[in-house]
């Protein structure tokens, strides 16, 4: 658990993408999340972590929970940020956001990151950019 405790301060909030290398995760990582053609491997997340800092230069990511079993380990928490970039299609709208997720991290015996999913409000997140509308029948 301490391993994701410090990716995401290292990582997440202190931008270093040094973190992300061969120690830390899987030559064969997975981020089930990740825009199609994103390669596998640290590679693969440091331009999932840069094209998330582009849209929001400003992230940050608040563990409000973390809990381990065997070799997952599940990560809640939220993210905010400024959406001064592209993300997805959708242009900068220069709106802050907060966006609840819960991060399940798959760890090797070595405890490298060999997987990661997340459930995320991502409803939530379109409506506090202005594209999706609020309340009514989605």
């Amino acid at each position: 658990m301490e391993r994701i405790r410090t990716a995401v301060e290292e990582v997440f909030n202190d931008r270093d993408l040094t973190r992300i290398n061969d120690e830390t995760f899987a030559p064969d990582f997975v981020n089930r999340n990740a825009v199609s053609g994103t390669p596998n491997g640290p590679e693969g997340q440091r331009q999932v972590m840069q094209r998330l800092w582009a849209a929001f230069p400003d992230a940050r990511f608040e563990i409000e929970e973390i809990a381990a079993d065997g070799d997952t380990v599940i990560c809640v928490g939220t993210m905010t940020g400024t959406h001064e970039g592209e993300l997805s299609g959708i242009p900068a709208t220069g709106r802050k956001v907060s966006w609840r997720q819960c991060n399940l991290f798959t760890v090797d015996d070595r405890g490298r990151f060999v997987e990661h999913d997340a459930i995320r409000d991502d409803l939530g997140l379109l409506r506090q950019l202005g594209v999706m509308p609020v309340g009514g029948n989605a």
